[in-house]
C-alpha cells in the first residue's frame, strides 16, 4: 500500500513539474512548443540576446504566417527553435508585426514586446509585453480591445459656443473642451455634429516618469471633432507595474499640442 501511495504522489509531483505552474499563481505562461514553420511562413526577424540574464546567448526568429492572398494573419516569436508565442491578427485587423527587447521592470534582463499595427487611418496599435523566464514567460502588459473604447465608454456632445462636453464614464472624467473658433471658420454649421468619437490607441509611451526605476506605459488616443482629421484633444492613460503586471491608475486628457486639461486617478 506504502509503494502505491509513493508511486501516485511521485506522478502527481512530475505532472506539476512539467505543467509549469498551478492553476491560481496569477501568471500568463506560454507553452514550450517545438516550431515547425510552414509553406506559408517566412522569416521577419532574428536576433540574437542573452534573454535569460544567464550569460548565454538565445536565437529570437520572428515569423509571419501568411494566408492565401499573402498576407499575414499571425505571428510567431521562436527563442532556440521553440515558439513562446503566437499573436493572430484578428481578422485582418492587424497586418503589420514586430518586436523589440528593452528592460522596463528595472530587473535583471530585458522585456519582450511585441507590437501588432493597423494601416488604417486611425493608426491603431496592440501591444504585449512579457518577461520571460526558463520557467515560463510572464505576461505584464496587454490592453485588450483597443478598439472597443467607443460610445460605451467615451460621451462627447457639443454644447454651443464652441464647446463640448467630453466625459469618460469608466473613471468619471470629465471636462469641457474648448475649440479653436478660427479653425471652423466657413464650417461652424458642422460643429452641431460632433458626436462621440474616440480613436484606439495609437501609441505607446514607455519611459521612467516618476524616476522609480520602473517604467510607466502611457497609451494615447485621440478625440475626434468634425472629421477624422480634427483632433479636439487626446486622451492619456497611465499603467503602472503593480502586484505583477501594469495596471491602470490615472487618466489624462490634453490638448492636441499637449497641454493639461484634467486628469483623474483611478
Amino acid at each position: 500500500m506504502f509503494w502505491k501511495v509513493a508511486v501516485t504522489c511521485l506522478i502527481t509531483a512530475m505532472i506539476f513539474t512539467f505543467a509549469g505552474c498551478s492553476a491560481d499563481d496569477g501568471e500568463t505562461k506560454t507553452a514550450r512548443k517545438k516550431f515547425q514553420p510552414g509553406e506559408n511562413t517566412m522569416e521577419m526577424k532574428s536576433t540574437q540576446e542573452n534573454l535569460y540574464s544567464d550569460g548565454r546567448m538565445v536565437q529570437i526568429d520572428f515569423y509571419g504566417h501568411k494566408n492565401e492572398q499573402g498576407m499575414p494573419v499571425e505571428w510567431s516569436l521562436v527563442v532556440d527553435e521553440h515558439e513562446m508565442v503566437r499573436l493572430d491578427g484578428e481578422n485582418g485587423t492587424y497586418t503589420i508585426a514586430d518586436f523589440k527587447l528593452q528592460d522596463i521592470d528595472g530587473k535583471k534582463g530585458p522585456e519582450v514586446l511585441l507590437y501588432l499595427y493597423n494601416t488604417g487611418s486611425s493608426g491603431a496599435q496592440r501591444l504585449n509585453i512579457f518577461k520571460p523566464s526558463k520557467e515560463g514567460w510572464h505576461e505584464l502588459f496587454n490592453v485588450p480591445n483597443p478598439f472597443d473604447m467607443g460610445a460605451e465608454r467615451f460621451e462627447s456632445q457639443y454644447v454651443g459656443d464652441y464647446k463640448v462636453n467630453f466625459r469618460d464614464k469608466e473613471t468619471g472624467l470629465e471636462h469641457i473642451i474648448d475649440l479653436e473658433k478660427d479653425r471652423y471658420d466657413g464650417i461652424e454649421e458642422m460643429l452641431e455634429g460632433i458626436s462621440t468619437w474616440v480613436d484606439p490607441i495609437a501609441e505607446y509611451r514607455i519611459d521612467d516618469h516618476d524616476r522609480d526605476g520602473v517604467d510607466e506605459i502611457v497609451t494615447v488616443q485621440r478625440v475626434i471633432g468634425v472629421a477624422h482629421v480634427d483632433t479636439i484633444a487626446t486622451l492619456q492613460t497611465v499603467y503602472r507595474l503593480r502586484d505583477g503586471r501594469y495596471q491602470a491608475g490615472q487618466v489624462i486628457l490634453t490638448t492636441d499640442t499637449g497641454e493639461l486639461l484634467v486628469e483623474k486617478k483611478m
